[in-house]
């Protein structure tokens, strides 16, 4: 108990003082990099195994309530550019799965999390319930995330923004607490059929389930998100618990090399969309980048670009792989077997 209080404690410091600094991504980053520099230098840090596991039960209720029948119709009229959009997904998919299996000591099944475009939350929560070296596919994903959220407003500007914990009011509790139970139930149904992201998955079909019988339209709030993504980093960065910098050097090239890779096809495949439906380079480029959605929105908002398109490419990117992956992540298991 003593552990886990003082790797929150660490982790809620680092949250805070990122967002002090206005870091990127500073509820989930923060937390991450200063626990894990807390374990590099030898202060003992830990989490417990089921945090994970409560973090993708809420994970997949908020991407169940972020969809939206409105989205799904306004797809429907850029039909090309989600097409080339999902062609893209499926070549970083093969090509960066291809590079990092050929990693000297990978696992195949730390390759998939690692070739993944973004949902760094997401494909961490899931690896954290496989065999798969947890702090190697965080280290992989921190380097995509940190260098799309830093590099890319150096070149595309945004207005300074004033983030604040919003507060932890939820609209119509009961039915939040009808989604959690239910979402457990389905979940540890799904744990005992031996399936993947079984919370992630009853987290989705609960909240799915309230949203289309009750009318639910309420997301959750930023409050208990935030406090998530602070848990999720803290557990993170304790995975790196008694771990030296020179035992992950070898990822840390591995994973530039992937970065490289990223870029070069998603710079390809934004052209193809300027080139074939006269969208912007800038805004084809915000709308494939593999990550940093937030970020994204918000230089659209700032360069005059579409922000609806960017934002609808964005969570398509983000739904259909957290849906893909735990399909992939079974078929390698029973291959495994």
């Amino acid at each position: 108990m003593m552990l886990t209080g003082r790797t929150l404690l660490v982790g809620i410091l680092g949250a805070l003082a990122a967002q002090w600094l206005s870091v990127p991504s500073a509820w989930l980053l923060g937390p991450v990099i200063c626990v894990t520099l807390a374990a590099l230098l030898g202060l003992p840090v830990g989490m417990p195994k089921a945090t994970t596991s409560a973090v993708s039960l809420f994970l997949g209720i908020s991407v169940a309530l972020n969809l939206d029948a409105g989205l799904l119709q306004q797809l429907g009229h850029w039909k090309l550019s989600v097409l080339l959009l999902c062609l893209m997904l499926a070549l970083l998919l093969t090509l960066l799965f291809r590079y990092y299996s050929r990693q000297p000591g990978w696992q195949r099944i730390e390759a998939l999390f690692c070739s993944v475009p973004g949902n760094l939350a997401i494909m961490l929560s899931l690896a954290a319930d496989t065999t798969a070296d947890l702090r190697r596919v965080a280290l992989v994903h921190s380097i995509r995330v940190c260098f799309l959220v830093t590099l890319l407003p150096l070149f595309f500007p945004i207005a300074e923004r004033r983030l604040s914990i919003a507060a932890v009011q939820i609209a119509h509790p009961e039915r939040l607490l009808l989604v959690l139970l239910l979402g457990l139930a389905i979940g540890t149904l799904l744990s005992r059929l031996r399936l993947p992201a079984a919370m992630l998955f009853g987290g989705f079909a609960a909240a799915l389930t309230v949203k289309q019988v009750l009318g639910w339209e309420h997301g959750l709030p930023d409050g208990l998100m935030i406090g998530l993504l602070i848990v999720l980093g803290s557990a993170i960065g304790a995975r790196f618990n008694a771990v030296r910098l020179s035992q992950v050097l070898p990822e840390l090239w591995a994973a530039l090399g992937g970065l490289m890779i990223t870029l070069l096809i998603c710079g390809v495949f934004a052209g193809g969309l300027w080139y074939f439906l006269g969208v912007s380079w800038i805004q084809a480029m915000l709308a494939y980048a593999p990550g940093g959605i937030e970020v994204m929105i918000a230089i659209a908002m700032n360069q005059q670009v579409d922000a609806v398109f960017v934002a609808s490419h964005q969570i398509l990117r983000m739904i259909a792989m957290s849906l893909l992956i735990p399909l992939l992540l079974r078929r390698l298991q029973k291959a495994a077997v």
